[in-house]
């Protein structure tokens, strides 16, 4: 995704792709680049499950989708249409939910398309529950069994828009996150065992990162879903929870990868990125430095195997990290194959 200071990117309407790098490396293999039709900034790109599929968002109101075509021909496929506003960000659902696409504007509303046969998708719902710019939004895990969103806004809120298979409706709980605005959300992966609780972060104007936690009602998320059941969320412990000194920008929950540690990133307007942690379930959240950047950080990413963070920063750079083996430092990789 590009951040805020990825003007000369926007204003043409192109994007890069590296294949064994990311947009705004220097190029180690081969490259593409797309000429995207936009016709204002690009803020956001998303792959599908199987990374045959593009989405991008756009300030000029409009979602493109692409097909990849081969190992680096990319054609469009569809322009999606019906925000008022610039769009924030993309977001695929998970391919057993069948070919759902959802977008966030700074009109307040939530639009989540479906493809109804290829080249051709509808708007299956519209959320305008907020009077304010929606500015992140992400699926929840498909192991919970619900097709969910959660969406962060700008009156302070994050919301869960959830789906009844068995109503075909859709329902919206809401919970204030700050007394300011809610710049992101992640949910955090389902581990070894799904627990019954649902587990997600906030990063929000007043430099905090909140990991929010809702216990799971008897009656499931179906329920929820169906509007039959309420989620109530409550925060989870953390050490030092303002060690953002400027507004959180994003966060980002790692995937599980097998080993029973979650970890979340966070990254700032304050030029830092962390990454929280804790030892077991009763413990609070714990943050560790990766690095003081020179310019502010507006995205953080992690690879599929949730061992490598990508960083995107306001000098038009993206960076890739690593733990070291010790667990007590993080390591700039000069090449994406280190």
């Amino acid at each position: 995704a590009l951040d805020d200071d990825d003007d000369d990117a926007r204003e043409s309407g192109d994007l890069w792709w590296y294949e064994e790098g990311c947009a705004g490396m220097q190029p180690t293999g081969e490259s593409t680049m797309i000429e995207t039709k936009h016709e204002d900034h690009i803020h956001d790109v998303q792959w599908d499950y199987y990374a045959r599929r593009l989405a991008t968002a756009s300030s000029d109101r409009t979602v493109k989708v692409w097909k990849v075509e081969g190992e680096s021909e990319y054609s469009l496929s569809a322009t999606l249409t019906g925000h008022d506003g610039p769009v924030w960000e993309v977001g695929w659902a998970h391919p057993s939910w069948g070919t759902v696409l959802a977008s966030c504007s700074y009109d307040g509303s939530v639009l989540v398309y479906r493809e109804d046969s290829p080249g051709r998708w509808s708007v299956a719902h519209k959320w305008s529950g907020s009077a304010c710019s929606i500015n992140s939004i992400e699926w929840a895990p498909v192991e919970h069994g619900v097709l969910m969103l959660a969406c962060a806004s700008s009156d302070g809120h994050f919301s869960v828009i959830a789906h009844s298979a068995e109503t075909n409706a859709w329902s919206c709980h809401r919970h204030a996150a700050s007394a300011l605005g809610c710049n992101a959300v992640s949910w955090a992966p389902v581990g070894v065992k799904a627990d019954d609780v649902l587990r997600l972060a906030t990063g929000t104007c007043d430099n905090l990162v909140k990991v929010w936690r809702a216990a799971i009602p008897e009656a499931g998320l179906k329920a929820v879903a169906a509007g039959a059941a309420q989620l109530a969320f409550e925060t989870e412990p953390v050490v030092d929870g303002r060690v953002h000194k400027e507004w959180v920008r994003d966060v980002a929950f790692a995937p599980f990868n097998g080993v029973p540690v979650a970890l979340l990133a966070s990254c700032s307007e304050d030029k830092t990125v962390y990454v929280w942690s804790r030892a077991a379930d009763d413990q609070p959240w714990t943050p560790k430095l990766v690095h003081k950047f020179d310019h502010p950080v507006w995205r953080v990413s992690w690879s599929v195997t949730g061992n490598i963070l990508a960083v995107s920063s306001g000098d038009d750079d993206v960076s890739l990290w690593k733990e070291n083996l010790a667990g007590d430092a993080w390591a700039k990789l000069d090449k994406p194959e280190d």
